[in-house]
C-alpha cells in the first residue's frame, strides 16, 4: 500500500503519490467547478460583447445612466432604449453568481476538504502509509489552492472587463459605483484573494470542527464576518480626503430653519466627480467640527442650501463646510489592498493548519 501512494507513476499533470491522491479525491469537485467556471466565462463574454457593440454602435462611450456628461446629453436617450431594460434582469442574476462564487468554493471545496477526511475517518489510512502528517496536509491543501488560484484569475480577468462594459449602463443596485459592494466584490485582484481565503478559511475550520454539514455552516459565518471587517479596514491603508468651502449660516426669522450660503454654492462643486463621500459637515470660528447627517442638503433655487439641523442652529458661527472624500482613483489601490489582506489571512489559515494537524488524535 505504501507503495501505491508514494511510487505511483506520475500523472499527465506531473501529480504522483499523495499529491496525486489529492487531485484523484477532489476530481469530481474540479469538474463541476470547472464547468461552473466555464460556462459563467461564455456568459460574460457573449452578454457583455453585446453590450459593447450597442454602445460603440450608439456612441454612448464614457456615457451611463449616474454620471452624464454634458457631450452626452444629445444621447442620453440610447440608455433608456429597449435592450436596457431587457437586459437588465440578466445583469441582475449575473452580479449575484459572480458575488457567490468565491464563498461557495470556501463551503463546497474548502470546508469538505479535510472535514470529510476526519468525519470518515480515512486520514488514518494515509497516516499509516508512511506519509507525515504535514506532508499529507501539503498534498491536501496544495491541489486545491492550486486550481482555485488557477480558476479565480481567469474569473478576475474575464468578470473585471464585464464590470467595465455595464457598470453604470444598467439601473441595477451596486452596479452604479466604483465603491459599491457589487462593483468591488466583481472587480480585479479581490476576486482571487477571496477565493484563496474562502478555501483556506473552510479547510481551518474543517481541521478543527471534523464535520462536513457543522463546517460549512462556520465556514459561511466566518466568511461574512471576514468580509465585512476587511472592507472597512481597506479605509485605514486609503487615508481620505477632504474638501473645505468658506461658507456662513444664516438664521431665518421664524427659527425653524437655518440656510447655510457658501462661496461655491455647494459642497459638490470641490469633490471631484465619482467620490466616495464619508462626511459631511462644518467647521465653526474656534474649529469645532460639526458633522452632519448624509441627507442634509436642500439646495434652494437660488443655490443656498437649507439646513434644519440642530448644528445650524447652534453654532451660527460657521466658517467654513467640508466633505471628506476617497476619488475614484483609490478604487484600484483599494482593491488591491483587499486583495493583499484577504491572502495574508489566507496564508495564516494554512500555517495554523500545519499547527493544528501535529494535535489531532
Amino acid at each position: 500500500m505504501a507503495a501505491t501512494l508514494l511510487d505511483r507513476p506520475r500523472s499527465r499533470f506531473g501529480l504522483r503519490g499523495v499529491t496525486w491522491l489529492s487531485g484523484r479525491q477532489e476530481r469530481t469537485a474540479f469538474l463541476v467547478g470547472g464547468a461552473v467556471l466555464l460556462l459563467v466565462c461564455a456568459w460574460l463574454l457573449a452578454s457583455g460583447g453585446l453590450f459593447h457593440h450597442y454602445v460603440t454602435v450608439n456612441h454612448l462611450e464614457g456615457c451611463n445612466d449616474v454620471y452624464f456628461p454634458p457631450e452626452c446629453e444629445a444621447r442620453r436617450d440610447g440608455l433608456a432604449m429597449e435592450p436596457w431594460a431587457l437586459w437588465k434582469p440578466a445583469v441582475e442574476i449575473t452580479g449575484w453568481v459572480l458575488v457567490g462564487l468565491p464563498p461557495a468554493l470556501g463551503l463546497f471545496l474548502g470546508a469538505p476538504l479535510l472535514a470529510r477526511e476526519f468525519e470518515t475517518g480515512t486520514y488514518r489510512l494515509a497516516w499509516t502509509q508512511s506519509v507525515s502528517r504535514r506532508r499529507w496536509l501539503a498534498a491536501r491543501l496544495a491541489v486545491p489552492l492550486a486550481v482555485t488560484l488557477a480558476g479565480s484569475t481567469l474569473l478576475a480577468v474575464v468578470s473585471t472587463w464585464w464590470v467595465g462594459v455595464i457598470e453604470g449602463r444598467f439601473g441595477v443596485p451596486g452596479y452604479y459605483h466604483w465603491f459599491t459592494w457589487l462593483t468591488r466584490s466583481t472587480t480585479g485582484p479581490a476576486v482571487v484573494g477571496f477565493s484563496l481565503l474562502g478555501v483556506a478559511l473552510g479547510a481551518a475550520v474543517g481541521l478543527v470542527v471534523r464535520r462536513v454539514v457543522a463546517s460549512m455552516a462556520v465556514t459561511a459565518a466566518l466568511l461574512l464576518v471576514l468580509r465585512l471587517a476587511i472592507d472597512a479596514l481597506r479605509f485605514l491603508f486609503t487615508p481620505a480626503r477632504e474638501s473645505v468651502v468658506a461658507a456662513r449660516v444664516a438664521l431665518d426669522p421664524g427659527g425653524s430653519s437655518a440656510t447655510v450660503m457658501m462661496q461655491n454654492g455647494h459642497l459638490g462643486t470641490s469633490t471631484p466627480l465619482e467620490s466616495l463621500i464619508l462626511e459631511n459637515g462644518l467647521i465653526s470660528s474656534d474649529g469645532t467640527r460639526l458633522p452632519l447627517p448624509s441627507d442634509w442638503i436642500d439646495t434652494l433655487p437660488d443655490g443656498r442650501i437649507l439646513c434644519t439641523t440642530d448644528a445650524c442652529h447652534t453654532h451660527p458661527d460657521v466658517v467654513q463646510a467640508y466633505t471628506s472624500y476617497q476619488p475614484a482613483g483609490v478604487h484600484w489601490p483599494m482593491l488591491w489592498t483587499e486583495s493583499g489582506l484577504a491572502l495574508l489571512l489566507a496564508g495564516l489559515l494554512v500555517g495554523f493548519c500545519f499547527l493544528w494537524v501535529r494535535r489531532v488524535r
